[in-house]
Parts: structure tokens; C-alpha cells; sequence
């Protein structure tokens, strides 16, 4: 070999180890960041103390394994290989099944079993779940359960056999499902039905890169939840068509939420999903119930089109009982809200899992309905009851909103008596002295109170009394 190519081929080598320092230093190429909620170590800002204990050198070596130049391209390429070569994945929790569909592994996880809680736990939730129903159906409030259709139930011949070889007997879904039934619950299973119909459906209604159903799909279902809650209320919701379908290659909403995970250096190959047109008509003699959705992210897949609100009340879902949203709006946590008063209004409650979250199921709020409407609160309740006929001032703001609501009276006072115990049940504060006791004992916290007293000139018990209060009152805030 000449020098002349010995020089031409370590000048090439040279550029190419020198390259991913050049585009950190100045990012000279558009490299597109890799997508999915993958996490990239920040720069650390240098610490004497760090640097001794060597955490600093540990931060800043994460930061240049995520950060040097070209990485994601590095990333996407080394993905590409695994995918097309192997059939496999370095996202995590993402499983490639034949015919490369695209799996999440909880799905599977609860398909086979893995995840499985046990029948005695199930069965607790079962019985309260019924308790709960049966007590909101003397308020005029219907509780439904509805089991969104799961991909690996729905796609169980695509599953690895890796997987499918571990299969159990019991799992959640199955358990779940035997006893919701046995106790009569009202129940709408998805999973089942769309499982059963899987060869009549005209339009296919999971996409091959996407783990929630699509479009076409969840419409499916929230004709069926509209038919059920019309029966159940006997009432005419509007009507929905979305009988005209497009079928498109742009890959909308959550029908590549899989396949964005996947940080492929090429795009995968072309998967046609449905896309109904929307239409709604509201006919005379037409009631749009007020009905609180609470559960994971198959009901967001609605929500994220605006489809809830032409039919509902109040478009207010509860994502996993934590946060709630309004019109796909974040508002408020849902525990700084007072359940009594969030459940009252209510003429439908829909609680919605799929089989890769029944593992959490029902995400606590059977617990809460449990405790405030059926544990014995009689006691307390006869309190409230009283402390609210006792004051003048309290009571006659009771008739009145009685009058303003067109209840009665008697009715009124027990809802504002259900919603102090509720706040009681749910939302328990400390009280003044044990907030007190936390801040004595916290030397920072009580030099804050100290710093307070002198500024306000007031003696330090005072101001003590003022930073305990407005930590209980604020303890729920959102």
C-alpha cells in the first residue's frame, strides 16, 4: 500500500474520532433528538465537595455518554439493525411479535399472567365494587365498569413464544371478569367483544405500531358505552355516525406511540390505519348526562379528539384517580378535591382498565366511595347533622342552597354533612399542635417562624400558631 493512501485513510480515521467531539463543541450538523421521553444526563455544574467524593466525574461521564455528537443518529442506526435484522428491541418495555407487531410488554405481562395480583385481592375489590354500586344506585347514580380490549388478548397468535410458553391459568383480567360478572356488576367487557368479533369488524382496530386501540376502534367503543348508559338512565344521548372512514399512512393521535419508542434510523413500513369523520346529531328530546370517567390512557385516546364532550356534560375524566382533566385540560389532583362533592353532582360513573393496568385497578377510588358511603359513618354523620341544625347562620345557608338546588331539605343537610366527613375520611389534616411539633423540630422551619415573629412584631407563639394554620389549610392545595 502507498503512503499516499496511508496518509488519505488515517486522515479519514483521524475526522471520524475527532467528529462526535466537533459537533458537541459546536453543533454544526441538525441532529433530531431521539424521541419517546428518553432521558439525557444534564451538564453538571462542578462542586468542590462533589469532585472529591467523585460524583461529579460519575455526572459528568453520563452526561458525555448521552451528549457526544451524532449519538442519536449512533443510537437510531445500531436500533435499525436489532429491528430489522433480529426482530428485536432496545426500548424499553416494547416487545417485537411476529410479523413485527409491536407489543408493551405490561399487556402481555397480565395476558400471560405474570403480573397476576391474586383471586383473594380481586375478590376484595369485586365485593367492594358491588357495595359501592349498589349505594350509588340509591342516589340515582349508575356505576359501570368497562374493560377496554388489551393487544395482547386481542393479538394473543402474535405474541413471542417466549412469552406464550410462560402462560398461566389465572390472571387478572380472566378473575376479574368471572366475578364481576358473578355479582352482577354492571359491566361492559371490551375485551371479550372485541376479541369476538375480530373477524367482522370491517375495519381493522389496532395499528400495528400503537398499543391503544385507533380510531376506528374507539369509536366501537363509545357508541356502546353511549347504548349502555342510554338503557341504564333511559334517556336519548345524541347520535354518533362515523360510518364514512379515511384510511391514511400519517399515522395520527396514539397510532404510533409504540413505534416512536423504537428510534428507528428508517421509517417502518407503511401500516393504512381507519379514520372515521365525526359527525353528531342532536336530535330533539336529546340529554347530555353528566358522567365522570376515571382510568387510564385508552379513555385520553377520546379524549384527545374531543368526542366525550358532544355527548357528556362535563368532558371530566380522572387519569388513574390522581389528576384531573376537564376538556383534556390538567386542573387539579384529585385528592385536593372533596369526593362527596365531586360525586354528587354525578349521574354516571364509568371506571375504565385495560389489561396491562388492572393490576392497579380500581386505582383507589372504590376505596374512597367505600369508606365514605358504605363503612358505618352513622355516628359521625348524626354529629355533623346536628352541629349544622345547632347554627343558625350554617343552617339557614343549607335552606337556602336547598331552595337554589330544588332538593330537600332534609337531603341537602346530609350532603353537606357527606361532605365534611368526606374531607375527614379522605383528606385528613393534622391538627394545630402536631404541625407545631414539626416545626420545632425542624431547626430550619423554626428559625424561618423566628425570623417571621421579629419582622411582624409579634411574639414568636403567635406567629408559630400562624405558619402551623396556614400549613393545614394549604396541605391539599394543588
Amino acid at each position: 500500500m502507498s503512503s499516499k493512501i496511508k496518509y488519505v485513510l488515517l486522515l479519514i480515521i483521524t475526522v471520524t474520532l475527532f467528529l462526535p467531539m466537533m459537533q458537541l463543541k459546536f453543533s454544526f450538523a441538525d441532529v433530531s433528538p431521539l424521541q419517546g421521553g428518553v432521558s439525557i444526563a444534564a451538564k453538571p455544574e462542578f462542586k468542590k465537595e462533589d469532585y472529591w467524593n467523585l460524583n461529579y466525574q460519575e455526572n459528568y461521564n453520563k452526561y458525555i455518554n448521552d451528549n457526544f455528537g451524532f449519538r442519536p443518529w449512533l443510537v437510531r442506526l445500531f436500533n435499525q439493525v436489532r429491528y430489522s435484522l433480529f426482530s428485536s428491541t432496545s426500548a424499553p418495555g416494547v416487545v417485537v411479535g411476529k410479523d413485527k407487531e409491536l407489543f408493551i410488554e405490561s399487556y402481555i405481562d397480565d395476558y400471560i399472567g405474570r403480573n397476576f395480583i391474586g383471586k383473594n385481592k380481586i375478590e376484595e375489590n369485586v365485593l367492594k365494587i358491588k357495595r359501592v354500586q349498589d349505594s350509588l344506585k340509591t342516589r340515582g347514580i349508575d356505576l359501570i365498569v368497562a374493560f377496554a380490549p388489551g393487544k395482547a388478548s386481542f393479538y394473543p397468535e402474535l405474541i413471542p413464544n417466549t412469552y406464550l410458553k410462560k402462560k398461566k391459568d389465572s390472571t387478572n383480567y380472566t378473575i376479574y371478569r368471572d366475578l364481576l360478572l358473578l355479582q352482577k356488576v354492571n359491566f361492559i367487557d371490551f375485551n371479550k367483544w372485541f376479541y369476538d368479533n375480530k373477524s367482522k369488524f370491517k375495519h381493522s382496530v389496532y395499528p400495528k405500531y400503537g398499543t391503544h386501540w385507533n380510531h376506528y376502534g374507539m369509536c366501537l367503543a363509545i357508541d356502546s358505552i353511549n347504548k349502555y348508559i342510554e338503557h341504564k338512565k333511559e334517556i336519548n344521548l345524541p347520535d354518533f355516525n362515523y360510518s364514512l372512514i379515511n384510511y391514511n399512512t400519517d399515522l395520527k393521535g396514539n397510532d404510533n406511540d409504540i413505534g416512536v419508542l423504537m428510534n428507528l434510523a428508517f421509517p417502518t413500513e407503511k401500516d393504512p390505519n381507519p379514520y372515521p369523520i365525526y359527525k353528531y346529531n342532536y336530535s330533539y328530546g336529546y340529554s347530555k348526562p353528566d358522567v365522570l370517567f376515571v382510568g387510564d390512557s385508552y379513555w385520553w385516546c377520546l379524549v384527545g379528539d374531543n368526542i366525550p364532550i358532544h355527548f357528556y356534560r362535563e368532558d371530566e375524566y380522572w387519569f388513574y384517580n390522581k389528576d384531573q382533566y376537564i376538556h383534556n385540560e390538567k386542573r387539579k389532583k384529585v385528592k385536593s378535591l372533596n369526593f362527596s362533592s365531586a360525586i354528587a353532582q354525578r349521574q354516571v360513573i364509568v371506571l375504565m382498565a385495560t389489561e396491562a393496568t388492572l393490576y392497579m385497578f380500581p386505582y383507589g377510588f372504590i376505596d374512597n366511595a367505600y369508606k365514605l358511603y358504605c363503612e358505618n359513618n352513622s355516628i359521625r354523620l348524626t354529629e355533623l347533622t346536628n352541629s349544622i341544625k345547632g347554627f343558625p347562620d350554617w343552617y339557614n345557608a343549607v335552606v337556602k342552597k336547598a331552595e337554589e338546588n330544588k332538593r330537600p331539605l332534609d337531603l341537602q343537610i346530609k350532603m353537606e354533612a357527606e361532605y365534611i366527613l368526606s374531607d375527614e375520611l379522605l383528606n385528613p389534616k393534622e391538627n394545630i399542635e402536631a404541625v407545631k411539633t414539626r416545626i420545632k423540630s425542624n431547626p430550619d422551619w423554626l428559625k424561618d417562624v423566628e425570623r417571621k415573629a421579629k419582622e411582624n412584631n409579634i411574639t414568636f407563639e403567635e406567629q408559630l400558631n400562624k405558619d402551623a394554620q396556614w400549613t393545614i389549610d394549604n396541605q391539599n392545595a394543588d
